[in-house]
């Protein structure tokens, strides 16, 4: 059966190129790379892997730990280590899968990590030095570094802390690696930035939604990017993904994949096409009502942060000082608020502006349904 869909890539040609100038530098500095959720930093990154890095001048340990549970140092050993099955008997080495992304060592050295008789910084690095004397740039890739937080070793040497440390060693200090963190936990990212062990150690490169250029290029060309022929838009249909998706590539493949069924003659109907784009909008003020509940503080700060938003793109914390000058919060609890509202992705943070913004254009919508239904019942 033949696909009615595919995935896309669409332009990212700035930063594409960006992070080939980068690539193409000797390893100084660690590469932070930061973005709302489902902005497309990983398949940017997975792109730019096949692009400019799917050759024999480059090494790459790609690590995407979103895709498993971190919960101790054991976890983290598995995450980043695996026994060298390719020089082992053929009958386990044909039994087991061999994942080159990972640091590949004997059983004997992997044991001893797991033990803790070995460092396994002190490991990683002699098997980068390795992989350099072979006449290859070593890079490692890791997404979503954050679930490492609150890892030990041995109950006492903080693992994140420790591995940053390695990092700038790898990188500022013997130029041997180069190293790229990407994460959606903007908070997380703050830390870091703010951190004066790793102040002139690492540079932040922003991956933001689709412009409208690129939107409107997109939808415009659905065979060509999408592998789309059940329908085209039209310019009014176009305008209507842009004003309520903005560009959130994967809510507007979502929309986009649910349309195919109900395409007549070429055609979708634009009733349609609100029908589901309201769903989402509907979806995420949902969203807003079980987070506030009845509590006339939340209620009250989202009906702050729609009124700042229909001004302004972004949000300072200064911006809602008259929550705290009524009551409805201290500083602290106002802090905390916003934090928990970024990590249940309703808002973004920067972490190199300290702004705030609503996680696209639907969550926006969303955000004024809520404060309409619930304000307009007063």
């Amino acid at each position: 059966m033949k696909p009615t869909y595919k995935p896309e890539f669409i332009n990212r040609s700035d930063e594409l190129q960006y992070l080939y100038n980068w690539i193409n530098k000797l390893p100084g500095h660690i590469l932070f790379v930061y973005g709302p959720k489902s902005s497309g930093k990983t398949t940017l990154l997975i792109k730019f892997i096949e692009q400019h890095l799917a050759n024999k001048q480059f090494n790459i340990k790609h690590f995407n730990l979103r895709e498993m549970l971190i919960a101790n140092y054991s976890d983290f050993i598995q995450a980043f280590f695996e026994v060298d099955y390719s020089k082992l008997s053929g009958d386990v080495k044909q039994k087991r899968e061999y994942n080159l992304k990972l640091f590949k060592l004997s059983k004997e050295i992997k044991r001893s990590i797991e033990n803790k008789t070995l460092d396994p910084f002190v490991v990683m690095k002699k098997e980068l030095i390795k992989i350099a004397r072979k006449g290859k740039q070593p890079v490692i890739i890791i997404d979503e570094l954050q679930a490492l937080e609150d890892i030990f070793i041995n109950g006492q040497r903080d693992l994140l802390k420790e591995l940053f440390n390695f990092f700038v060693a790898l990188t500022k200090e013997s130029h041997l690696c180069h190293v790229i963190i990407a994460s959606s936990d903007g908070y997380f990212m703050n830390r870091i930035y703010n951190d004066s062990k790793l102040t002139k150690t690492s540079a932040f490169f922003e991956v933001n939604y689709l412009p409208q250029k690129d939107v409107y290029y997109w939808l415009a060309h659905l065979e060509k990017e999408s592998g789309i022929t059940a329908y085209t838009l039209t310019e009014k249909q176009i305008n209507m993904i842009w004003k309520y998706l903005g560009g959130s590539m994967f809510e507007i493949s979502f929309v986009l994949g649910e349309l195919i069924p109900q395409a007549k003659n070429k055609r979708i109907d634009t009733k349609s096409l609100k029908k589901e784009i309201d769903r989402l909008i509907t979806m995420n003020q949902g969203k807003f009502g079980y987070y506030a509940k009845i509590n006339k503080s939340k209620r009250s700060l989202f009906k702050e942060i729609l009124s700042i938003l229909e001004k302004k793109e972004t949000v300072e914390i200064d911006n809602l000082e008259s929550l705290v000058d009524k009551g409805f919060y201290d500083e602290n609890e106002l802090a905390n608020e916003l934090n928990n509202l970024v990590r249940m992705n309703i808002l973004a943070f920067n972490p190199t502006t300290c702004l705030y913004t609503i996680q696209g254009h639907s969550m926006f919508y969303g955000l004024k349904q809520y404060v309409m239904h619930v304000f307009s019942n007063k």
